[in-house]
């Protein structure tokens, strides 16, 4: 059997996402080689990473981690008027790929709103933004950007030592009666009040694609993306973290809303005499390498 049948045949019966990456399930008649073949694979990293010790001693129905695959695929949320042919030639992949991938045995079959996962060329899976978790780019994944909108990427700190998202979306509705809730359209959680180190919490102005509160001026409320990271840089610099997955959540914001790397800044540097956020030990430096 040709091994692009091979690939698609096995891609279409076998396979789930994990965090960790893609999950094979064993089939009828296949081996540890047709299996390595159709993932570019070896057969020694697939006994590996499965602990296997005789290659001839796997079962139908058994579960084998694909090694390295977390990031061989981008999601892509289908619009109006997209077709599996549109969508391959614009992700420089092939529509029987994105097929197999997905599951999908009929290309008419797909409609507005779908999220699938594309098979991620080398330059897909170069994104910075491919190190954001699953969950998060799902999530992101799932709304609608208003690319015309949005011009301007403004950094900001909390200005407290230990918070949560949760806690400043609360703090903005009831004592600053902000009717849509806290002030930025992303807080990069520092690992304190029960939170995860560099969880990304999306707001709902991001959700609903709604002006920020965090800007002095309202014409740069309605244009700037606001993105808070939790501390005070007065006093200590943000966790490694937290600029890990603020380089690739800019990354994304610069993909999808069109941003140029010399319009991400910070609150300071917009407005120099009215604040020192997001502080003075913020990298401002690596911030201007990750987007140049």
């Amino acid at each position: 059997m040709h091994p692009l049948r091979i690939f698609l045949l096995v891609l279409i019966a076998a396979t789930t996402a994990s965090l960790e990456g893609i999950v094979h399930v064993v089939k009828k008649g296949e081996n540890l080689t047709i299996i390595s073949k159709a993932y570019n694979v070896s057969v020694a990293e697939l006994k590996k990473v499965n602990n296997i010790e005789n290659a001839d001693n796997i079962s139908i129905g058994q579960k084998l981690e694909i090694p390295g695959t977390a990031l061989r695929f981008v999601d892509y949320k289908i619009r109006h008027g997209d077709s599996l042919s549109s969508i391959a030639a614009r992700h420089g992949v092939k529509a029987k790929e994105i097929a197999a991938f997905n599951g999908i045995r009929d290309f008419n079959k797909i409609r507005a709103g779908q999220v699938i996962k594309v098979p991620a060329t080398t330059r897909e899976a170069a994104r910075k933004y491919s190190s954001l978790p699953w969950n998060t780019r799902n999530a992101l994944a799932k709304i609608p950007v208003k690319k015309s909108q949005w011009k301007t990427i403004v950094i900001h700190h909390s200005g407290t030592v230990a918070d949560r998202a949760k806690n400043i979306d609360r703090f903005h509705r009831e004592e600053r009666n902000m009717e849509n809730g806290i002030a930025y359209h992303f807080v990069i959680e520092n690992g304190t009040r029960g939170t995860e180190n560099g969880d990304i919490y999306i707001s709902e102005r991001w959700k609903k694609q709604l002006h920020g509160g965090h800007m002095k001026l309202w014409a740069h409320n309605q244009i700037a993306i606001g993105i808070c990271l939790i501390g005070n840089f007065e006093k200590s610099r943000p966790k490694a973290k937290q600029m890990e997955q603020l380089e690739a959540l800019i990354d994304y914001l610069q993909e999808r809303a069109g941003i140029p790397g010399k319009a991400v800044t910070t609150h300071t540097l917009m407005h120099p005499n009215h604040t020192l956020c997001p502080g003075k030990l913020f990298p401002t430096s690596q911030l201007k390498r990750m987007v140049n």
